[in-house]
């Protein structure tokens, strides 16, 4: 788990050098010269006509195939940052798997150390080239000499005592229970222990409330294989509160106890080589995580490039609704200016001339198009194509009602062209209410679970107290 963490951080702080980084811009070069050729070979996924129409939509004025070409730069360049940190998790759980790996290139399996404990590996078995299958065999830990046993019980000793005492001060004052343990991590030694009064001092450690203070000896015999050694400790209890391979299998798992009984001594063990006349091939089975991070990467990379195009659209249908929010409004003003006498191509104008000024530069989307279209008619476009046009863009139906009015208008005349558009801003506005009608039930919809969980909070703060009352 460390150097998984380790392999995640690593990866987190190359995306932030790699996405910051200002001398070079490796990755941008890299993902400019995959779009150039990606645009030679007319690649689908970097020449998509929706993906141009959303950009435009999204930036009135601009080019759309510079927009296209910023906005698919940007994603390689992205996309390559997600494959360069999933390459290098793999690489480093492809490491940690190696290092933590037991069998050598020598065919020979490394023990644990004296008092690491037995280890479980999985090999996989080949004879003369054919698979066997897949054996687990167990791997005990070095078996120490006399000597080193000994060596090793001093310390091992101290430690028992102290994980022994327990929460007590010391051994001459023992009021509160004892802690003996069989085994301690790090030593290979078991330990079995007897007291000389178990009225006093119970065989879990308990110590039992005395009157007065109480000489009790604990007999600790410790036991490594042929080595023993008997200790007592005197302590003072004061009063207180106290398949078709299977054969062949099992003689490989046969082999492998008769490799590992003659190496006890040995920090390795030497695997068997033949088996029946055949030679016996030895590979362990690791928990290697790389390819499983590498195929997660690749998804992750594809993801994130193909969920881009559909953020961008949700960008642009997010638009439509601010747009079709501000219609009435736009629509009202229409109405008041015309029938003061102003004329199509003057009001429409002056709508989007009042919004540019009040909102200092920073126009709604709708007024946006507007002052869009206005530029239009200033370079020489007709007034009936800017109108359609403006209707275009927006892909709003009531902007093209509108469209069609102020077109038929200029074309043919028509008086009740005010009327029209008081029917139409009735509409207009009608249908503006039920949409935020509906908003706000769905709000009210996403509020509703929080709800619940608040009332079921405030539930439980009033029943606990009262079962407590109750003796519940």
């Amino acid at each position: 788990m460390y150097l998984i963490g380790l392999a995640l951080g690593a990866g987190l702080l190359l995306l932030v050098f790699l996405s910051r980084r200002e001398e070079g811009k490796l990755l941008r070069k890299v993902s400019v010269y995959l779009y150039k050729k990606g645009c030679i070979h007319k690649v689908p996924m970097l020449n998509a006509h929706h993906v141009q129409r959303d950009l435009e939509s999204l930036h009135p004025g601009q080019s759309g195939l510079l927009l296209q070409g910023d906005y698919y730069i940007r994603k390689l360049q992205l996309l390559l940052l997600v494959l360069c940190a999933g390459t290098l998790l793999g690489v480093m759980a492809h490491a940690k798997a190696d290092r933590e790996g037991s069998l050598t290139g020598a065919g020979e399996l490394l023990r644990p150390l004296p008092g690491q404990g037995e280890r479980k590996v999985k090999l996989r078995a080949w004879l003369d080239g054919e698979k066997l299958g897949e054996l687990t065999v167990t791997v005990p830990e070095r078996a120490m000499t006399r000597q080193e046993a000994r060596e090793l019980y001093g310390e091992y000793w101290e430690a028992w005592k102290t994980q022994a005492l327990g929460d007590n001060p010391s051994w001459q004052e023992v009021s509160g229970p004892l802690r003996p343990a069989e085994e301690l991590e790090g030593y290979p030694f078991t330990t079995s222990w007897r007291s000389s009064d178990y009225e006093v001092l119970g065989r879990s450690g308990e110590v039992h409330a005395a009157e007065s203070a109480v000489l009790v000896t604990l007999t600790v015999v410790s036991r490594y294989q042929d080595f023993c050694r008997e200790e007592e400790l005197e302590l003072l209890v004061t009063p207180g509160t106290a398949g078709g391979n299977g054969a062949l299998v099992e003689q490989a798992q046969e082999a492998y106890s008769l490799a590992e009984e003659s190496a006890r001594h040995r920090d390795r063990i030497p695997l068997p080589g033949k088996l029946q006349g055949g030679r016996l091939a030895w590979r362990e089975v690791r928990e290697d995580y790389s390819l499983l991070l590498l195929m997660i990467t690749a998804i992750t990379a594809a993801a994130v490039y193909l969920f881009q195009d559909r953020d961008l659209h949700r960008q642009v249908l997010r638009r439509r609704e601010r747009m079709k929010e501000s219609y009435p409004a736009v629509l009202n003003k229409f109405i008041l200016y015309l029938g003061a006498g102003m004329t199509i191509r003057g009001a429409f104008q002056k709508i989007a001339q009042d919004n540019h000024t009040r909102y200092g530069g920073d126009a709604r989307p709708l007024y946006e198009e507007m002052q869009y279209a206005c530029n239009r008619l200033q370079a020489g476009v007709s007034e009936g194509r800017t109108y359609e046009l403006w209707a275009a863009r927006t892909g709003l139906q009531d902007c093209a009602r509108l469209s069609t009015m102020l077109t038929q208008n200029l074309k043919k005349g028509n008086a009740a062209l005010l009327t029209r558009l008081r029917e139409e801003g009735d509409r207009a506005l009608q249908e503006d209410l039920n949409l935020r009608r509906k908003k706000g039930e769905e709000a009210g919809t996403r509020l509703l679970m929080p709800m619940i969980m608040m009332m079921a909070i405030v539930m439980v703060l009033v029943m606990v107290p009262a079962f407590h009352g109750f003796g519940l």
